[in-house]
């Protein structure tokens, strides 16, 4: 058999609802992120990470530095975007096979959501570890697609599971959504069976369990062979102190309601929803209910009464499922960047959607579907791009204010190359901030308004690395030294005169009033590997 005959047999073998998802979700990420892959555009995280080893077991992702492997290490946006997508791309196909979509029009619907969720272009502002996190999705779609099938699709999905929350845990609630997502569509199959389902639903539960407990066993392995401890980052350090096992009720009432908030309430804290998404959302939530009430109408579901309670009882535990961050972290509130699984909302309407359309007279249905997916579209290209613009702009203004404070500091009086610079505070927040109105819907600490540089630590990244001047941040206890000294008090602040001179034999720069001393965290973080 030639090569040839080799690849049209397995381009065959592919379903054309996987072909359908893989390809819209690599065109659609392409033309919807294509700001993000075709320039740098740092947040304050992506200051430090023009090269870097990701090692970040002190925050639980013990496989990063492994996945980061795949573009060096280095911050490359088309090498990168191009992996990303790829990775969602497969992940769309799986996606696609395992809720058994029959429509090809319906699944690329799928892969355009996945590749245009808003979630994602939060995602490709952490652009030197994007690709890792969309490996980590496709993980977790792939664990759940072969947790699935036998005993060995079982243990590999398990194993998959692992890799994806060692890469970032966030991404266990695209494992949990699809499972439950798969358990409805069962429900909803008049061919299936309750003894089948219940195995079904037990052995995917199952592997969530297991999946869960050798990633925390790997990761107390390597905590322990590295001897470091856990980062007080979202309450990752509370992992080894007990579950608020009090809290919960609070905590589940919290779950749905951000998840209500989230998709329904334009201008809610870590979320980007405007008035268009909502009302697209409410079209959505109708559409679902509709065809979900029409599937449950035909005669082989109506009569058993185990399906319409399994598949209610799925759709309840959805928000529960995607939003179980909420629960693993009781400490923290979920960023953007760790909702999206989220986008499997969408996926559970289309999953409708595609049951309902072999059902009769399914043409307004069509109609109403198509006009929700197009403004959805819509909101969706709009959001993501004006992260990117938002994020240029802070870069700009960044890269503006640091170009002024190193020719104030190259002019000041006795400087000499060389000479060890003392910059004390972080940027004030009123120095650039920006003031258009629109910048409010996408406002969050990955996106800053005001700028990529929130602490002292950020301006010695910047000279360093994106201006090429190269400086060395003094220790501690010289920064605490400058700021006690009568000298330093006596400074104007920066941009006055009188901000920037020269003091016994280095360059201090005042930008507040007092050093603020590092934190546990910083220290920490500092010294990670």
């Amino acid at each position: 058999m030639t090569i040839d005959q080799q690849g049209r047999k397995l381009w065959r073998r592919v379903a054309p609802t996987q072909k359908a998802a893989f390809f819209s979700c690599l065109i659609a990420g392409y033309l919807v992120h294509l700001y993000a892959f075709t320039n740098l555009i740092p947040n304050s995280d992506g200051l430090s990470r023009v090269f870097d080893l990701q090692q970040m077991t002190v925050s639980g992702r013990w496989f990063l530095h492994y996945a980061s492997a795949l573009n060096g290490f280095t911050q490359m946006p088309a090498v990168i975007g191009l992996l990303s997508l790829i990775f969602l791309g497969l992940a769309a196909a799986l996606a696609a096979d395992l809720l058994r979509l029959r429509s090809v029009v319906l699944a690329g619907i799928s892969g355009v959501v996945m590749a245009a969720f808003p979630c994602l272009g939060y995602t490709f502002l952490y652009m030197f570890t994007a690709s890792a996190y969309c490996l980590a999705i496709f993980l977790a779609v792939l664990s759940a697609w072969l947790a699935k099938r036998g005993k060995t699709g079982w243990l590999l999905g398990v194993v998959a599971l692992a890799l994806s929350m060692g890469t970032y845990q966030a991404y266990v609630t695209v494992a949990i959504a699809l499972s439950l997502l798969t358990v409805l569509r069962e429900c909803l199959d008049p061919e299936a069976d309750f003894t089948g389902t219940l195995r079904l639903g037990l052995r995917l539960a199952a592997y969530l369990a297991a999946g869960a407990v050798l990633y925390y066993a790997v990761l107390m392995v390597f905590l322990k062979v590295k001897d470091l401890e856990l980062l007080s980052y979202l309450g990752m350090d509370a992992a080894n102190s007990g579950y608020p096992f009090g809290q919960l009720p609070r905590l589940l009432f919290d779950t749905y309601k951000q998840v209500i908030a989230f998709f329904f309430v334009p201008g809610y804290a870590n979320g980007f929803t405007n008035r268009w998404m909502a009302a697209a959302d409410l079209l959505a939530f109708v559409l679902a209910a509709v065809f979900f009430l029409r599937l449950l109408g035909r005669k082989g579901l109506r009569k058993e009464v185990w399906r319409p309670v399994g598949a209610l009882a799925m759709l309840v535990l959805l928000p529960l499922g995607i939003n179980f961050s909420r629960i693993l972290s009781p400490y923290s509130v979920p960023t953007p960047l760790m909702k999206y699984a989220f986008v499997t909302v969408y996926l559970a309407v289309v999953l409708l959607a595609d049951l309902a359309d072999r059902l009769p007279h399914p043409e307004k249905g069509r109609a109403a579907a198509a006009v929700c997916a197009a403004v959805l579209l819509l909101v969706f290209v709009n959001t993501n791009n004006l992260l990117y613009t938002v994020s240029a702009q802070a870069h700009r203004a960044t890269e503006s204010y640091a170009t002024r404070l190193l020719t104030r500091i190259e002019d000041c009086p006795g400087y000499e190359p060389g000479m060890e610079i003392a910059l004390v505070g972080a940027v004030p927040v009123d120095q650039i901030k920006s003031q258009i109105p629109s910048y409010a819907q996408v406002d969050h600490y990955s996106v800053p308004l005001n700028s990529v540089l929130p602490l002292n630590k950020h301006l010695y990244y910047y000279l360093n690395d994106w201006l090429n001047f190269p400086v060395e941040e003094p220790d501690e206890e010289t920064m605490l030294a400058i700021s006690d000294s009568p000298e330093f008090r006596a400074m104007a602040l920066y941009p006055a005169q009188g901000s920037v001179q020269v003091l016994d034999g280095r360059v201090v720069v005042k930008l507040q009033e007092e050093y603020t001393p590092k934190s546990d965290f910083e220290i920490a973080y500092e010294n990670r590997r």
